[in-house]
C-alpha cells in the first residue's frame, strides 16, 4: 500500500504520478491511499473513477498510528506532504511516550528556518529545485557531482550532539516521487524507545538528500 499524505495539489499529483507507475508496470499490484482531512478535497475529485485509489478522511496522525499499530507489510511506503507540519516527528512521539522539544540550530547549510513547533526546516541546496527532481548523482541545477547527502549529514551531527538519529529517508520510488518506506518508521519506532530508556534525546528527521524536516525529542521517564 502507498499512503500519499494531502488530498490538495501536491498529493494529487503525488497519486497522479503514481497511479501510472502502477498502471505502467513500475508499482504492480500497489494500491494507493491518498489522506486528506476534507471529503471535498482536490484527489476525492480526480480519482473517484480510478479504482487502484482509495481517498480517505481521516485525521492524518490517527492514520499513521492505526495503520502501524501492527506493523505494516515490507512493500508499504509513505509518501509525506511537502508543505506540512513535520508529520512523523508527531507520531514518533505519541508511538514512544515523547515530549517534543526544539530541534538544535546551527547546521550551516545554504538554507534554516524554524518552524512553529520547534523544528526546523533545512535544505543543503541554494536554489529552489523543481518537485520532481530524483536527486540524481549529477545534480542539474549546479551541472556538478551532488556530493552531499543530507541524510547523512544529520545522522553524523545527531550523533556528535548525543541524540539518538531516527532519520526517515525519502528516497525516489516511481516518476519523480519520492517515499519513506513503513518498516523503516517501525524500525526507527523500536529504536527510540530503547534509547530512551537509556535516557537519550531523540533526533528525527524526515530527509531526502538535499531538503530535511529535524526536530527532537525528549522521552517521559517515569519512577
Amino acid at each position: 500500500m502507498l499512503v500519499v499524505v494531502g488530498g490538495g495539489c501536491y498529493g494529487s499529483y503525488h497519486a497522479r504520478q503514481l497511479l501510472k507507475a502502477v498502471r505502467a508496470g513500475r508499482l504492480p499490484g500497489q494500491r494507493l491511499v491518498v489522506l486528506d482531512h476534507s471529503a471535498g478535497c482536490t484527489a476525492a475529485g480526480e480519482f473517484a473513477d480510478a479504482p487502484e485509489v482509495s481517498v480517505v478522511t481521516a485525521d492524518w496522525l490517527a492514520f499513521l498510528r492505526s495503520w502501524l499499530a501492527d506493523g505494516g507489510e515490507p512493500d508499504d511506503h509513505v509518501i509525506p506532504a511537502p508543505l506540512a507540519p513535520h508529520l512523523l516527528w508527531e507520531w514518533l512521539a505519541g508511538e514512544v511516550g515523547a515530549r517534543l522539544v526544539p530541534a538544535p540550530g546551527g547546521w550551516r547549510l545554504p538554507y534554516e528556518a524554524p518552524g512553529r513547533a520547534g523544528e526546523r526546516y533545512l535544505s543543503a541546496a541554494g536554489w529552489t529545485c523543481p518537485a520532481t527532481c530524483v536527486e540524481p548523482a549529477h545534480c542539474p541545477a549546479v551541472h556538478a557531482p551532488r556530493d552531499w547527502d543530507l541524510a547523512d549529514s544529520i545522522e553524523r551531527r545527531a550523533r556528535d550532539l548525543g541524540y539518538w538519529p531516527a532519520v526517515f529517508r525519502c528516497v525516489h520510488l516511481a516518476f519523480g516521487v519520492g517515499s519513506i518506506r513503513a518498516v523503516d518508521l517501525l524500525a526507527a519506532r523500536e529504536g527510540a524507545r530503547r534509547a530512551g530508556a537509556r535516557g537519550m534525546g531523540i533526533l528525527v528527521a524526515t530527509s531526502s538528500r538535499c531538503h530535511a524536516a529535524v526536530g527532537a525529542l525528549r522521552i517521559r521517564r517515569t519512577g
